[in-house]
């Protein structure tokens, strides 16, 4: 059970990098920064801590948000598509990424369409790639902000190195997909729903917490130094490895069970609220 955020005893000396989950956490519900936490990540910033946004989102879908906040880009970092690329925002430099080939996608699109699902995946090649306009990939069109490219699957190159895969559609479909995935490609992909309508396949069983800790690892700093801020199943491994994991008042129940400390909900400035706390 997660402390509230009020009572939980704090080391401000300890801390030197924040990372945040976007959508549900960094982000309200109607997708905007408040300007209270858009102030606090500044302040914090300007007293040297590192600061990362972590997504399943691609490096110009982070941008867009925090190009608004103010903040020293260069001394920004993301971590992309759920763990599986890392990179310095400023000057978009990959700082490190795990990919699986193209092969392997092939089987992910077959297994969807079984199901009556679609798929989208990110390559490092490609970038964005769609198999056609419905409404869950036209979504990661419009929210990514990232060159896109109609693709028939089965036709992708087998050696295409892949970021992560989303499977889209309604939640009893993608229910299927999961059901029916086989041992060889969890062998080869994390798997985890990130929405009721997406679920993720993401490179060499990456995640935000393997992302979390390579980065840390760049950057010379351990993981008890860092704090990791989460809402959903995809920010799990994060908030459980960084030193000090906090759960959103809107998290799942499962996030708030692994969490050290609660905070308020994304539509209440929980990030500001608890990270006000540092300055």
């Amino acid at each position: 059970m997660s402390c509230n955020y009020n009572t939980y005893p704090l080391n401000k000396d300890l801390y030197k990098l924040i990372a945040l989950d976007m959508d549900g956490t960094l982000l309200r519900r109607d997708k905007t920064i408040s300007p209270r936490t858009k102030a606090v990540l500044k302040a914090l910033q300007d007293k040297g801590l590192k600061l990362v946004i972590e997504t399943g989102r691609c490096p110009s879908g982070v941008m867009r948000y925090a190009d608004t906040i103010g903040l020293d880009l260069q001394h920004t970092y993301a971590v992309c598509y759920n763990g599986s690329g890392v990179f310095t925002l400023g000057d978009g430099i990959e700082l490190s990424a795990v990919t699986k080939p193209g092969r392997l996608l092939k089987e992910i699109a077959a297994l969807a369409h079984e199901h009556g699902a679609f798929i989208h995946a990110y390559s490092q090649d490609r970038a964005l790639l769609v198999e056609n306009h419905n409404p869950y990939s036209q979504k990661e069109i419009d929210h990514s902000l990232s060159p896109f490219v109609e693709v028939d699957f089965a036709q992708i190159p087998d050696d295409e190195p892949i970021y992560k895969v989303i499977a889209v559609g309604e939640a009893d479909k993608l229910d299927a997909v999961r059901a029916a995935c086989p041992e060889h490609l969890k062998e080869h992909f994390a798997v985890m729903r990130t929405d009721s309508y997406f679920l993720e396949f993401i490179a060499g069983r990456s995640t935000k917490g393997s992302g979390l800790l390579q980065l840390c690892e760049l950057l010379k700093l351990k993981p008890e130094q860092a704090i990791a801020i989460g809402d959903a199943e995809n920010d799990e491994q994060m908030v459980k490895l960084a030193g000090l994991g906090v759960a959103m008042g809107n998290a799942t129940a499962e996030l708030k069970a692994i969490a050290a400390v609660e905070t308020l909900s994304c539509d209440e400035d929980g990030v500001a609220v608890f990270l006000e706390r540092l300055l």
